[in-house]
């Protein structure tokens, strides 16, 4: 009985499984943080840099092409900066039995 190795790959398996399985969703889950929050600042500074040179520009809003939830932008023609865009969004990550929620901003201005 001592020598019978049956089964063990199944054993080892079920060890390091979920210690991988979570290396790979909180991986993911990082970059999609990390997606969302370029595509934030993005969003401001095209916003900021449109509301300053034209005048019949889209929402910033519309720039912004992280998931859901949609943030909530401000401008601010008149700041002393120039034309100050401010967003705010609130992330959530999941990460098997981990949440958390993780709030973001993001702020340009363009003279």
């Amino acid at each position: 009985m001592r020598g019978d190795e049956r089964g063990a790959t199944a054993i080892e398996f079920a060890l390091v499984a979920p210690v991988f399985l979570a290396l790979v969703f909180g991986i993911f889950h990082l970059s999609l943080l990390g997606f969302t929050v370029a595509s934030l600042n993005y969003a401001v500074e095209k916003g900021a840099r449109c509301n300053a040179i034209a005048t019949d520009c889209p929402d910033a809003a519309a720039y912004y092409f992280a998931p859901e939830p949609a943030p909530v932008f401000t401008s601010d023609k008149a700041a002393a900066c120039g034309t100050l865009v401010n967003a705010t969004v609130t992330y959530q990550l999941n990460v098997l039995i981990y949440q958390a929620s993780i709030p973001l901003t993001a702020s340009a201005c363009f003279p």
